[in-house]
């Protein structure tokens, strides 16, 4: 199946599995940033944006304007796709220490995606370790360059341009 019409699906029990950045534009919440999991993209982004109910309590009563910036697809399942979000929330590793300065904000959380998505596992609980599946991250224009492609593994793709939701 071609990765646009996996990204048009449904919900599905199996996936595919997605990791989200998203990007606050309301200018009183700029420079807000938020990391999460979906097998459905639009659903997700559609409550984040609290245009239907759920969504993430840290994107609720900040106006809307959620968008994606940063999107990595390619995990075979719903554990490694939580993985990588909390390991991309905690890019050292450890559950207890706030964010480093470097690894906050729109760039901090690219910055932390170049050192997280060459691991190879992001956390114990992987059920598959990073380098047997095919990831794709796809990245805005405005923040593609941020990425440091150089000694990727073989198994990552990078593209400009977030798909549209």
């Amino acid at each position: 199946m071609e990765e646009s019409q996996a990204l048009n699906n449904g919900p599905c029990d199996n996936g595919p599995w997605y990791c989200y950045f998203l990007k606050n534009t309301q200018p009183q919440y700029r420079g807000l940033t938020y990391i999460g999991s979906t097998n459905d993209p639009r659903r997700r982004l559609r409550q984040h944006n609290e245009e239907i109910s759920g969504g993430a309590r840290f994107t609720h009563g900040r106006g809307g304007g959620w968008e994606i910036y940063a999107l990595v697809t390619g995990f075979p399942n719903h554990v490694n796709a939580l993985s990588c979000e909390w390991r991309c929330k905690k890019p050292t590793g450890n559950p207890r220490a706030k964010p480093l300065p470097e690894y906050r904000g729109i760039k901090g959380r690219i910055i932390g995606l170049n050192h997280v998505i060459r691991l190879e596992q992001w956390t114990g609980q992987c059920t598959i370790k990073n380098c047997e599946f095919p990831i794709t991250v796809y990245l805005a224009s405005d923040v593609y360059g941020l990425f440091d492609q150089e000694d990727l593994p073989e198994n990552i793709t990078v593209l400009e341009g977030v798909p549209r939701f």
